[in-house]
């Protein structure tokens, strides 16, 4: 519980803004099946953050691999745009990619639980993965209630399901991947992450 109360918290924090919006933004592209793709997102995010702490995954996020790095982003979106044609398992790899390049391009914001969990990730690596993806979805929290809102009330469906709510989303989905491709995101990473360490 500690650790999904830390991840509320980090809400506020202007690093946690590196999973979040790109989350965000997908589930819009994403529209009906916006719920599939959150889940798909908030795991591929923890679970890659947590294995990069434990130096599980070590590719760069920098150089040359911006490019992958964009064509994976702009495929995602691109997917998640037409995602209501897809069978829902499609939607549920959508939200993989884009969460897992969210979590390759994270910086942490460290609070005591979250510095425990990486501290730990390499030696308990069974105890800290789910802790790992419990907190994501405390950082989370806004994107997974958005993505269920149409599920308890199913009168908004109507509007976060319009054609214009996806256009918005695929649209700043191009530009992320844009951003990347341009050298200018990890810049822009690391400039969220001394925000919020000053």
């Amino acid at each position: 519980m500690a650790a999904f109360l830390e991840g509320v918290e980090a809400i506020t924090m202007a690093c946690t803004l590196v999973i979040g919006l790109p989350t965000l933004f997908l589930a819009l592209a994403a529209r009906a099946r916006a719920a599939l793709v959150v889940v798909g997102s908030v795991t591929a995010t923890a679970l890659v953050m947590w294995a990069r702490a434990a130096d599980h995954w070590t590719l760069a996020n920098d150089g040359w691999m911006v490019v992958p790095i964009a064509l994976i982003i702009a495929v995602a979106f691109g997917a998640a745009w037409r995602s209501e044609q897809l069978p829902p398992v499609a939607a549920v790899g959508i939200g993989v990619a884009g969460g897992g390049v969210a979590g390759w391009l994270w910086q942490p914001c460290v609070g005591e639980q979250l510095a425990t969990i990486l501290n730990d990730a390499d030696s308990q690596p069974f105890s800290t993965a789910p802790l790992m993806v419990v907190y994501t979805a405390g950082a989370l929290l806004p994107v997974i209630l958005l993505a269920a809102l149409p599920h308890a009330w199913p009168r908004i469906s109507e509007h976060l399901t319009h054609r214009n709510v996806g256009l918005v989303g695929t649209g700043v989905g191009m530009l992320y991947a844009l951003t990347v491709v341009s050298g200018r995101y990890n810049d822009l990473v690391g400039e969220l992450f001394r925000i919020s360490s000053s």
